[in-house]
This record gives structure tokens, C-alpha cells and sequence, in this order.
């Protein structure tokens, strides 16, 4: 058994060592479960978006808070075309969350809405961020 005095040092080198371990690994698979090598946190993001809805009032809030979709143009927000010269960072995943959450609440609504791509220009230098909302589909849901 180790004296109370060489089990810290021990320890150390041992965490040390898988530390190391996990790092080599990870490089060399890159993103190979349960293995990454983090590259989302490699630059400094410019941009944050996603979709949303826009009522009448000019509020926006989450596509989950309405129901009874009734859209003027097929519901295809995971391929909507972004801008040429800006286009905002997105997580294809919430894209496609917010078009099946659609797709899956077709009804009669009444209540005339936008769907929207809501972004935030991030502007470190300014200390604020800019906002902006591209306009995606024009609907009509209900808000239960």
C-alpha cells in the first residue's frame, strides 16, 4: 500500500497520463465517439440563428408555442436559401426540429404569422448584437 506521501504524486502522474492519453487519441480520431477534439470552440462565432415566429405585433417566439399551421409555400425550412453575401450560423438539427414541428401541426389556424430566421450579429467590438429577421414563410396558426 502507498504511504499518504507518494499517493498524491502517483495520482497526479496517473491523470496526467490519461489526460495525455485522451488528447493523442482524440487528434488522432478526430470525431470518433466517445472521442472529439472540440472543434466547435476553434473560432469565434459571428453569428447565431434560428427559427422562429414572428406575429403581427412584430413578437417573436418559438415555433413549439403555435399550432394549426396553414402555410402559403411548401415547409421546407432545413433547405431555405440564406443570403449570398451574409449567412448566419445554424444547427441543421433545430432546422429541421422547427420544420417537423410544422409539418406535424397542420391544421386551420387563424392568426397571420411569419416564419422567421432570426439572427443575431455578434459584434464583440460594439459590445451588442445586431438583429435581424429573414423572412421564410408567410402562415397562418393558432397560438393555444
Amino acid at each position: 500500500m502507498d504511504s499518504p506521501q507518494h499517493s498524491l504524486p502517483s495520482r497526479l502522474a496517473f491523470g496526467v497520463l490519461v489526460l495525455l492519453g485522451y488528447v493523442a487519441i482524440a487528434n488522432t480520431v478526430q470525431q470518433l465517439y466517445p472521442f472529439s477534439v472540440f472543434d466547435m470552440y476553434a473560432h469565434q462565432a459571428t453569428s447565431a440563428s434560428r427559427i422562429a415566429v414572428r406575429d403581427a405585433a412584430g413578437a417573436v417566439s418559438e415555433v413549439s408555442a403555435w399550432t394549426d399551421w396553414r402555410c402559403d409555400g411548401p415547409i421546407a425550412l432545413a433547405t431555405a436559401p440564406d443570403h449570398a453575401d451574409r449567412s448566419p450560423y445554424s444547427i441543421p438539427y433545430r432546422d429541421r426540429e422547427a420544420q417537423e414541428w410544422l409539418t406535424g401541426h397542420v391544421g386551420n389556424g387563424a392568426q397571420a404569422v411569419e416564419v422567421v430566421r432570426h439572427i443575431w450579429w455578434l459584434q464583440p467590438e460594439a459590445g451588442q448584437a445586431e438583429i435581424e429577421d429573414r423572412v421564410l414563410l408567410h402562415c397562418k396558426a393558432r397560438r393555444p
